[in-house]
């Protein structure tokens, strides 16, 4: 492993074992520079992704172990990012996720079984709109449409060799819950081996 992403881990959980779970978040997830892409690089995919979905280039945030230079995601807590991860990437507007889910709604009375149904509704539930539970992109245009707006940014290269992922979430708030599930199990972690 390299030192740079060491420093980083050995601060994150310096930093969780003192902080409350939210500022963590806020700290380390939601704001400051991102691990993976250089500040103009990390600039450039956001404004990329927020002209695509016609959102503010504050609504698009790079999450996860490229944003850390680590995971957090039980079952790969501390392991470095590395050429095999993916960029991650959740953008938070309300109006298009009530886009998406009126089309889902419409798709889904329209037809007469989807079998995907009941996985969509508990990313739903938990107020984000993740691509691979839409409709399938052969019936469903908005599923087809993201796939390969994400597929061209990874092919193209420009922010490096790493598969380019996208979530969409209704409001900064179900982002930051999510984000606090990990960070708690983080913290319970690291209190428990003190």
């Amino acid at each position: 492993m390299n030192q740079v992403i060491e420093e980083k881990i050995a601060e994150f959980r310096a930093e969780v074992k003192n902080r409350e779970v939210l500022d963590m978040v806020q700290r380390f997830i939601t704001s400051g520079i991102c691990y993976a892409l250089n500040e103009r690089a990390y600039i450039d995919l956001k404004q990329r992704i927020a002209a695509k979905y016609q959102v503010h280039h504050t609504q698009v945030l790079v999450v996860g172990s490229a944003k850390l230079g680590f995971s957090i995601a039980p079952g790969k807590r501390y392991q470095p990012f590395s050429e095999t991860s993916d960029i991650d990437i959740a953008f938070v507007n309300d109006r298009l996720f009530d886009s998406i889910w009126y089309e889902v709604y419409k798709y889904h009375i329209g037809v007469e079984n989807w079998c995907g149904i009941q996985e969509f509704r508990k990313y739903l539930f938990f107020g984000w709109i993740r691509p691979d539970k839409l409709p399938s992109s052969q019936y469903f245009p908005i599923a087809k449409e993201w796939w390969e707006f994400f597929r061209e940014l990874t092919a193209e290269g420009v922010f490096g060799p790493y598969k380019i992922r996208g979530a969409l979430y209704k409001s900064m708030n179900f982002l930051e819950s999510y984000q606090e599930k990990c960070v708690t199990e983080c913290k319970n972690h690291e209190v428990k081996s003190i």
